[in-house]
């Protein structure tokens, strides 16, 4: 296949590159290298693989790509996934989900993709009980929630407009090597690693906060598979970890992970604004339909990530 797949030097979308690479299918990567990194990228030369530093904001720049390269598949990584920020940042957040997806959305659609894997989150659910299943209506409770819930509606809209096929998944917490530790707005696991390793304390905000953590590895083969499952056509999956775990236990498996270094003192801090105390997620229909194994789990995803 002719596969785009945006934001492709980030950590989920680098890792989907090289996976459709090592299958023999043509990948495009856009990335403007915002949060992405260049160490991620597939080796090039590769005549499978095209990487366009681009700013998918620009419509002009973006028309080039999708009527010179016409993918087949689009695979829409490309976010700015600073849900905590996105109560300080709502247009930068905003340009960068909504608009973003909507711009590539129109071109796909004009250049004749034939399905599009939309990276969404379970930010969507908002406060309701966990776990979350994909019944559950949509109830955000902050601006990047809104973004993603808002970006799934469009989708689902367009797509009966336009005939073409759709996946939405969501997947949460999703950590690995790869990932950018330098943002402190996203990414729990590697902000702890981030800050242990530059010998400072470690916050936590709010009390017994509860998620479940994605191994990046763990989740590669059903992410893949979302691009051609006919099963998994105009379907909604959530896609990640089956394992809830409090956010101080997880803090204490990665301090243990780095004993070359002073154990950080943890910092306890009031909740943040409209912050989801307990999120986690089902796995059936991603089992079902994606046949999703967790073969690793995040206790050795943190040990393989720490290693990074």
């Amino acid at each position: 296949m002719n596969i785009m797949i945006t934001g492709a030097a980030g950590q989920i979308g680098s890792w989907l590159a090289k996976g459709f690479l090592q299958q023999g299918h043509h990948v495009i990567g856009v990335d403007n290298m915002s949060g992405g990194m260049p160490g991620n990228l597939p080796t090039m030369p590769n005549p499978l693989f095209h990487f366009y530093p681009t700013d998918l904001t620009h419509y002009s720049e973006m028309e080039e790509i999708f009527m010179t390269q016409r993918p087949a598949v689009v695979v829409h990584c490309a976010s700015c996934a600073r849900e905590v920020a996105s109560e300080f940042q709502p247009y930068k957040i905003t340009s960068s989900n909504i608009l973003v997806a909507v711009l590539c959305l129109e071109l796909a659609i004009k250049y004749g993709m034939k399905r599009w894997v939309q990276f969404s989150s379970i930010a969507v659910y908002g406060k309701q009980d966990p776990p979350f299943s994909e019944k559950m209506p949509r109830m955000p409770v902050d601006p990047y929630g809104i973004n993603k819930s808002a970006i799934e509606q469009i989708i689902e809209q367009l797509a009966d407009t336009h005939g073409f096929e759709y996946v939405l998944l969501r997947p949460h917490n999703v950590f690995s090597q790869g990932e950018n530790i330098q943002d402190p707005y996203r990414g729990v696991v590697t902000i702890l690693m981030n800050r242990i390793m530059r010998k400072e304390p470690i916050y936590l905000y709010g009390e017994n906060h509860v998620r479940a953590f994605s191994y990046m590895e763990d989740c590669l083969p059903a992410m893949m598979k979302a691009a051609d499952a006919k099963k998994a056509n105009g379907e909604i999956i959530n896609i990640g970890g089956i394992e809830p775990i409090s956010v101080k236990d997880l803090a204490e498996c990665v301090i243990d992970c780095f004993p070359e270094y002073p154990r950080p003192e943890i910092i306890q801090l009031p909740p943040r604004p409209h912050e989801v105390v307990r999120s986690w997620s089902t796995v059936d229909k991603s089992v079902k339909i994606l046949d999703y194994k967790e073969q690793i789990g995040w206790k050795e995803g943190i040990v393989r990530t720490a290693e990074w």
